[in-house]
């Protein structure tokens, strides 16, 4: 299932909804549940059925777990066989069933994720980093640790941004670059969690852009503490368009990445030379930590596939795409503002 969070505009202002990818359209799922279950319940009881196992936020959609699913698969089921006859089907207050995608704005899949950990599982690129971007001499020089302990830091929360959203240049930088990722939700909560138990835990996938100031960034991590404000700032994580539940997509390994800067192919090559797993990191980050539902991790970027590593470099105007095989296209357009005095 193709799961995605977007808001509409109402006559009395704009509101999220949860939604899915399906008969080419997008079905606002709490809606088509509602739809579907008054025609064997009071539509009260409807409501409350529906907002209580298919509910208007991603989170609580996932706490849902199969039950949600289950309701979720059955109501878009009833919705196809209504988009046969209907070409607008309405539910029964005279609710819209169904949105296209240019009435929509996306937001990320969670849009206000409880934890983001975004992990460097590529140790490739982290050797390309080490020597063109913080200038190590040997650019085989990997620290030991990093062999043995899947490295990851907590981007803001704050800094999430969804499909379409303007990418924000920051006035404090010259040089912005973009890193694009396979995320991973969190699907249930879990503390001290096996690696063999971890993929349990996985609630699917998403394409992920971490956004980085390439001449911010080697000062702060010359300073031993990891990426700051070289890496945090509004719409520096950029997530979506759709969860793509983990059923769907069994085996990650060597997904095809694609990056295009204004319909340009910059990079297209496959997500591999993985170091550690996301169970692995699942495994590390729980241990003595809960994950909550939501959590969203990132793999980091194949190596030669940012900016910096291929010296090109993107500019104010730009449309950046990512299409990852089997999750979907993320793109968004790159705008900068003057500096207030």
């Amino acid at each position: 299932m193709r799961l995605l969070t977007f808001e509409i505009q109402t006559p009395i202002g704009r509101f999220e909804r949860l939604g899915a990818l399906a008969h080419g359209t997008i079905v606002d799922l709490t809606s088509a549940s509602v739809a579907h279950l008054a025609e064997s319940l009071d539509l009260n009881a409807a409501q409350r059925t529906a907002s209580a196992i298919t509910p208007p936020d991603m989170i609580g959609f996932l706490e849902g777990g199969a039950q949600s699913l289950a309701l979720a698969e059955t109501a878009l089921e009833a919705v196809g066989k209504r988009l046969k006859d209907e070409s607008q089907p309405l539910g029964p207050d005279g609710e819209q069933l169904t949105f296209e995608e240019d009435k929509i704005r996306f937001l990320a899949p969670v849009p206000r994720p409880p934890m983001i950990r975004d992990g460097i599982l590529i140790l490739d690129h982290y050797k390309v980093g080490m020597e063109r971007l913080l200038k190590f001499a040997d650019k085989e020089q990997v620290l030991e640790a990093a062999k043995t302990t899947p490295i990851y830091w907590k981007p803001s929360r704050t800094a999430v941004a969804g499909h379409r959203e303007p990418i924000r240049w920051p006035h404090y930088s010259e040089i912005l670059d973009y890193e694009f990722e396979l995320g991973m939700y969190i699907g249930k909560r879990g503390k001290n969690i096996s690696t063999e138990n971890a993929w349990d835990h996985v609630a699917g996938y998403t394409v992920f852009n971490d956004l980085g100031l390439r001449d911010v960034q080697p000062g702060e991590m010359s300073l031993r503490m990891g990426p700051a404000k070289a890496k945090d700032f509004e719409t520096s994580k950029v997530m979506g368009p759709y969860l793509v539940t983990a059923d769907e997509l069994p085996n990650i390994e060597s997904l095809r990445l694609t990056t295009k800067i204004n319909g340009e192919i910059w990079f297209d090559g496959a997500i591999e030379g993985w170091a550690f797993t996301f169970a692995d990191l699942i495994a590390h980050v729980s241990r003595e930590e809960t994950l909550q539902v939501g959590d969203f991790f990132g793999s980091g970027p194949p190596a030669y596939s940012c900016g910096f590593e291929i010296d090109r470099w993107i500019k104010p105007g730009d449309q950046v795409s990512c299409e990852i095989e089997g999750v979907g296209v993320l793109s968004n357009r790159i705008v900068r503002e003057q500096a207030k005095s």
